[in-house]
């Protein structure tokens, strides 16, 4: 840069080098493992409690039992209206109810099985170190299965993933589906069954290690 005659000034050159820190290889986004976190426990406990699986569409099977519920009810609501009238058939009126209950068994029935959520009663820094070493996992957890029932309302499950077993395997066909089924083993609950997403549990190596350990 020229500032007077016969003068020269030159500025020394700066460079300046952009490093990127190291980003850690994580887990897909559909993975259980993204979602590790108590904060999505509805209900705070004192124990030691990590989510460690989260179900494909929970929050929406939660509402649509609770929506179908709801109409159900306004169906049978309506049932004695119709028959005080006296000019509906009586026919034409119970099959108005039993439509208005179709929808609402019909989705409890299908997603009866259907795990919202997984939870193992277990720090966060101890699930996040099995999973880095799944070897390491205990052969027994105590685990917190959350269901919904037919109004909509979430339900707990807990027992010992030793009570458990793992029916995945059709007895026709001898593959396994797409779901990873555990049915418990004792009472009060004894063949009560468990659905989980079997992409996510393959997806996520916690999860894989506690389907491993699972009797079958």
């Amino acid at each position: 840069m020229l500032l007077s005659r016969g003068t020269l000034s030159i500025r020394p050159s700066c460079h300046v080098r952009f490093y990127s820190a190291p980003t850690q290889q994580s887990i897909p986004k559909k993975a259980a493992g993204a979602f590790t976190s108590n904060k999505h426990i509805s209900q705070p406990v004192s124990l030691n409690k990590t989510l460690v699986y989260i179900g494909p569409f929970a929050d929406s099977v939660q509402k649509y039992k609770m929506v179908a519920t709801l109409f159900g009810a306004c169906g049978l609501c309506a049932v004695p209206g119709l028959l005080s009238t006296g000019q509906a058939p009586v026919l034409a009126v119970a099959l108005t109810g039993v439509s208005a209950l179709i929808p609402a068994g019909f989705i409890h029935w299908y997603t009866r099985n259907l795990v919202t959520r997984l939870m193992v009663y277990d720090d966060i820094k101890t699930v996040e170190r099995e999973r880095r070493r799944p070897r390491d996992m205990k052969n027994d957890k105590w685990l917190g299965i959350e269901t919904v029932s037919l109004f909509g309302r979430l339900k707990e499950h807990n027992m010992w993933l030793q009570d458990l077993k793992d029916v995945s395997l059709t007895s026709s066909t001898q593959q396994q589906s797409k779901m990873v089924i555990w049915e418990e083993q004792k009472k009060p609950n004894k063949g009560r069954r468990y659905a989980l997403e079997r992409a996510i549990v393959e997806a996520d190596p916690y999860l894989q290690g506690l389907a491993n350990r699972c009797p079958k």
